[in-house]
C-alpha cells in the first residue's frame, strides 16, 4: 500500500498543520477539501460496470450533496503494478459542505455503497487540501490529468511555492499551453511515510492538448522557465509523474 500511495496522485498522509495555516493567510489560495478513494475492480468488473453506479450516485448527489463534484480516474502512464486500477476523486468547496455531504451519505447512501462495493474494492480513503493555481475554465470535465510530486526547498516555504506555481502556470499559458493547475496538500489518511510534500496537478481537455503542452515544456522553453521560477523554492522532480484519463461524474451545482 505504501508503494501505491507514493506512486499515485495525492493525499496519502497528514501534512504538518502549519502548512494549512500558512495557506489560509492568503485569501486567494483558500484550500478546498478533496477526497480520494484508491481502488481496484472486483473480479470480472470494469468501467462498463462502474459508470452506471456513478450515474446513480450523481442523481443522489443532485438531491443530497449539491456542492459535490466527482471524477473517475484510470491510469494511462505510470508503473501499473503500483498504481490503483481506478481512483474516485470528490470535492466540496469547503469543509463545512463536505461534512454535510458525509452525513447525508451515511444516512441515505447505504444501497449505493453496496452497488459500489460490488464493482470496486477500495483500500485507501484520504483527504487533501486543494489549492487552485490557474483554472480559467473552472473545474475540469473529461480529459487528462497529470500528478507531479513536489518538495518545498529547505530555504523556501509553502506560500513561496504557491506563488511560484502561479507564475509558472501563467508562463505556460503565455506559451500556449491549455492546462489548468492545482496543488494538492495531503492532510488525512494514508501511510505513515512520504518523501515529498505535495502534488502539482495539471489537467487538460484532451490528449492533444496534453502532448502540445509536453512539446512546449520540452522544446518550447517550458522547462527552462520552471527551473528559473522554482529555484530555491520547490523541487517538482520527486519521482516520475503519473498521467490519467479523467471521466467527469458530476459537476457541483452553480
Amino acid at each position: 500500500m505504501k508503494a501505491i500511495a507514493r506512486a499515485v496522485l495525492m493525499c496519502v498522509m497528514a501534512v504538518p498543520l502549519i502548512s494549512q495555516a500558512v495557506l489560509a493567510q492568503d485569501q486567494q489560495t483558500k484550500p478546498a477539501p478533496l477526497e480520494a478513494f484508491f481502488c481496484k475492480f472486483q473480479p470480472g468488473k470494469g468501467m462498463a460496470d462502474l459508470l452506471p453506479v456513478a450515474q446513480r450516485f450523481a442523481k443522489w448527489a443532485d438531491q443530497q450533496d449539491t456542492s459535490y463534484s466527482a471524477w473517475i480516474l484510470t491510469p494511462a502512464f505510470g508503473q501499473f503494478t503500483e498504481l490503483p486500477q481506478v481512483v474516485w476523486l470528490g470535492s466540496n468547496p469547503s469543509g463545512n459542505e463536505m461534512g454535510k455531504g458525509q452525513e447525508a451519505w451515511r444516512k441515505s447512501g447505504g444501497e449505493l455503497q453496496k452497488a459500489f462495493d460490488s464493482v470496486i474494492a477500495c483500500g485507501m480513503h484520504s483527504v487533501a487540501s486543494s489549492v487552485e493555481i490557474n483554472a480559467p475554465e473552472g473545474s475540469p470535465g473529461d480529459g487528462v490529468v497529470m500528478f507531479t510530486q513536489c518538495s518545498v526547498d529547505d530555504d523556501g516555504d509553502y506560500m513561496q511555492a504557491v506563488a511560484a506555481h502561479k507564475q509558472y502556470a501563467k508562463a505556460m499559458r503565455a506559451l500556449g499551453a491549455k492546462g489548468s493547475n492545482w496543488l494538492f496538500f495531503p492532510m488525512i489518511g494514508g501511510p505513515a511515510e512520504r518523501d515529498f510534500d505535495y502534488y502539482g496537478v495539471s489537467t487538460f481537455p484532451s490528449w492533444s492538448d496534453f502532448f502540445a503542452a509536453y512539446e512546449l515544456y520540452v522544446n518550447g522553453g517550458g522547462w527552462q522557465k520552471g527551473m528559473e521560477l522554482f529555484q530555491d523554492v520547490t523541487d517538482c522532480r520527486e519521482g516520475s509523474p503519473s498521467v490519467w484519463d479523467v471521466k467527469l461524474v458530476r459537476r457541483a451545482a452553480p
